[in-house]
């Protein structure tokens, strides 16, 4: 185990035995607690961590809209035919719905979606006839 004495700063290599001395200055560790040293401070770790998560969640927030735009968005394209359709029609246009969406979403930043609905529309037809 390593150590540093006390009383000159001095790393000690030693065993665990009675009368352990400084290797430098010869005087005796006996009455001092010892602890491992750490690599890294927990406030470094906390500051990684905190700065790691930030960026994370900002990075999150740019490619996903706000739940209720995407839910408008999917119903709007589900339910754009006002004929009754079957249940494996409607289950398969959700699929293609949630599909364009996801491309859609990936080439469309939410910004821009609310600057111009039109360019996103354009997009998300032309990622849906991808999807087919």
């Amino acid at each position: 185990m390593k150590i540093e004495c006390p009383h000159c700063q001095t790393d000690n290599k030693i065993e665990f035995a009675e009368n352990i001395v400084c290797k430098e200055c010869e005087k005796s560790f006996k009455g001092f607690k010892f602890s491992k040293r750490k690599l890294i401070s927990s406030s470094a770790v906390l500051a990684v961590g905190l700065i790691g998560g930030y960026k994370v969640n900002s990075a999150l927030d740019e490619t996903r809209y706000p739940l209720e735009v995407e839910y408008a968005i999917v119903d709007n394209c589900i339910n754009s035919s006002e004929n009754m359709v079957s249940t494996r029609w409607y289950e398969s246009k959700r699929e293609l719905c949630l599909c364009a969406l996801g491309k859609t979403t990936e080439d469309i930043s939410y910004s821009a979606y609310e600057s111009n609905q039109n360019t996103f529309a354009s997009v998300f037809k032309q990622n849906a006839k991808g999807c087919s």
